[in-house]
C-alpha cells in the first residue's frame, strides 16, 4: 500500500464524520475503535478500508504510474456488548445484529449518504479526496450473511475500484494535490503526527543526483541512466548533466520506445518486470 492510500482513508473518514446518520461513528480500518463511543447502544457505523491494490504496469519500477485499488466502505448497524470475565475483568465487543426492515432502511440511508458526501463540492475533505483520484468505478455491494445458517446481518460491504495518483518517486517534487491534502489533514489534531511523518518520507531522495533519481524510479542498475542520456555514474562532479530528471518522463512513465525496449528487460523473455 502507498501513502496516498493512507491519505485517501483519512480524508474519507473526515469527510463522512458528522455528515451521515453514523454521525462520529466512522473509523479507519478497525471497527473496534468505535466501541468506546457506542455506549451499549445499537447505532449505524461506517468502516473505511483499502485492502487490495493492483498495478499492471511493466518497467515502471515500484513507484508505478498505473494501477487500481479497492476502496471499501462497510456500512454496519452494530452495538457494544459488555460482559464480565471469570477473573473479574470488564470486556466490550462489537456485535452486528441480524437485519430487519428498520435496519435495512438504515443501511439504505447510509448507502445514499456516503455517495452524497464524497461527491459534495462544499466538503473540503471530500474535495481533497477527489483530487487524489483519477478514475472511479465500478462500484459493487455485498450483503453480510452468516455462512452457516444463511442469516442476513445488518452490514453492507461496498467496494469501489479507483485509480489514485501514484506516490511521488524518491527525489521527485511533491505534487500540489498531495501537498494540499496533507495541509488539509494537518488541521485535524489526531493526524498531525502522521502528516509530519509522511512529509519527511516524501522529502527523502531530494539529495540524489538526476541520474540516481532515474535509476531509483526505474529500479534498474547504475549503468542505465547514462544509456538514457543522463550523466553516468562515473561523471566528474562539475559535469553538466545531459538530461534533467524532469525531462525523462516518457521513460519513467513506462512509455515503450526503441530506447526503452533496448535497455529495459522484457518480462516475456525472462527479464524482471
Amino acid at each position: 500500500m502507498s501513502l496516498v492510500n493512507a491519505m485517501l482513508r483519512m480524508l474519507a473518514v473526515q469527510a463522512l464524520r458528522g455528515n451521515t446518520i453514523a454521525d462520529d461513528g466512522v473509523t479507519d480500518s478497525s471497527i473496534e475503535a468505535l466501541s468506546s463511543i457506542m455506549n451499549d447502544r445499537q447505532a449505524p457505523v461506517i468502516l473505511v478500508r483499502i485492502d487490495e491494490s493492483k498495478y499492471a504496469g511493466q518497467n515502471e519500477g515500484f513507484f508505478l504510474t498505473s494501477g487500481t485499488v479497492t476502496f471499501a466502505l462497510d456500512l454496519i448497524v452494530a452495538s457494544t456488548v459488555t460482559y464480565h470475565t471469570t477473573d473479574g475483568q470488564t470486556v466490550s465487543q462489537i456485535e452486528i445484529a441480524p437485519t430487519d426492515a428498520g435496519l435495512e432502511f438504515s443501511l439504505d440511508m447510509l448507502d445514499r449518504q456516503w455517495r452524497r458526501v464524497l461527491s459534495d463540492p462544499n466538503n473540503a475533505f471530500a474535495e481533497s479526496f477527489r483530487a487524489l483520484v483519477t478514475a472511479i468505478g465500478p462500484v459493487k455491494a455485498a450483503r453480510g450473511v452468516d455462512p452457516e445458517g444463511g442469516r442476513k446481518h445488518a452490514i453492507r460491504m461496498v467496494e469501489i475500484e479507483i485509480e489514485p495518483i501514484c506516490d511521488p518517486a524518491p527525489g521527485a517534487p511533491l505534487p500540489a494535490v498531495i501537498d494540499a491534502a496533507l495541509t488539509r489533514l494537518a488541521t485535524i489534531a489526531d493526524y498531525q503526527a502522521a502528516v509530519a511523518i509522511m512529509r519527511t518520507e516524501f522529502a527523502k531522495g531530494a539529495d540524489l543526483t538526476s541520474w540516481q533519481k532515474v535509476q531509483s524510479t526505474l529500479m534498474t542498475t547504475a549503468a542505465v541512466p547514462g544509456m538514457l542520456g543522463v550523466a553516468p555514474p562515473d561523471a566528474v562532479p562539475d559535469i553538466v548533466e545531459a538530461v534533467d530528471f524532469e525531462n525523462v518522463g516518457t521513460v519513467i512513465n513506462g512509455a515503450q520506445t526503441e530506447l526503452t525496449e533496448d535497455i529495459l528487460p522484457d518480462p516475456d523473455l525472462g527479464g524482471a518486470a
